[in-house]
């Protein structure tokens, strides 16, 4: 009985170290729109050793995580996918790259491209308020 209450209790610390990815772009469009939320798209190419470190440093276990959640609709698009994107709009031949928009689509800041630690990230994004 303890550790199912302990469990219970961990699991939005669990739940909150993670951000909430969404795999279509068009219906995450259609909620920033609904919600009026900006995009926050993370372009990733399969086998890369940067996507994968601002994976699971820079995007996971970070103070700011829930922040992104409640503020964002978080979108993770891998290049060559088969769902369709805009991809003359998030145009991009260097991986990683983040790409901030309005929820008409419409630029928020300069994307970043490349790798970047947690504290610019945080730095960066806390900018966009």
């Amino acid at each position: 009985m303890r550790l199912l209450l302990l469990l219970l209790l961990s699991l939005p610390i669990v739940h909150a170290s993670h951000i909430h990815w969404l795999g279509d772009y068009e219906k995450a469009r259609k909620q920033a729109l609904r919600e009026q939320r900006p995009l926050m798209v993370f372009l990733v190419e399969k086998d890369c050793p940067e996507c994968t470190k601002m994976l699971t440093s820079t995007l996971k276990d970070q103070t700011y995580i829930p922040w992104i959640n409640e503020n964002f609709v978080t979108i993770l698009i891998t290049k060559d996918q088969v769902q369709s994107y805009p991809i003359e709009m998030l145009y991009t031949l260097t991986y990683p790259a983040l790409f901030f928009l309005t929820p008409k689509e419409l630029f928020l800041s300069d994307p970043i491209i490349g790798p970047i630690d947690p504290q610019a990230f945080e730095e960066y994004i806390r900018s966009l308020q």
